[in-house]
């Protein structure tokens, strides 16, 4: 299991626990045949989707995106485009460093 998994589980772990917050993981980092990544981008797969998605609104927001990182770890092109894109969109949307960081966000966010 890959650290940035680690964490992922920690934040959605936290957020089944302890609120009532709806949360959707985008799978983005299977690997497929060609002809699988073909189908699956005419299906509507992107390239830089952010890791969660929290369909609540909230505030001006209509909900909240966030691509999760492990401390070292750095977002793609393609995340920063999908992340500024969802801002524009009047999505909360950002990067988080680690679970604990996720976390706080939430809590902040969402007045937890």
């Amino acid at each position: 299991m890959k650290a940035e998994d680690v964490e992922q589980i920690k934040v959605v772990n936290w957020v089944k626990q302890c609120t009532t917050l709806p949360v959707i993981h985008v799978a983005n980092e299977r690997s497929c045949s060609p002809a699988q990544g073909s189908m699956l981008k005419r299906m509507g797969v992107r390239k830089g989707v952010s890791d969660l998605f929290f369909p609540r609104a909230h505030g001006k927001y209509h909900g909240c995106f966030i691509e999760l990182k492990t401390l070292k770890g750095k977002p793609s092109v393609e995340q920063i485009a999908f992340i500024d894109e969802m801002n524009v969109e009047g999505y909360f949307s950002l990067v988080c460093y680690g679970a604990e960081e996720a976390i706080e966000t939430l809590q902040i966010f969402y007045n937890l």
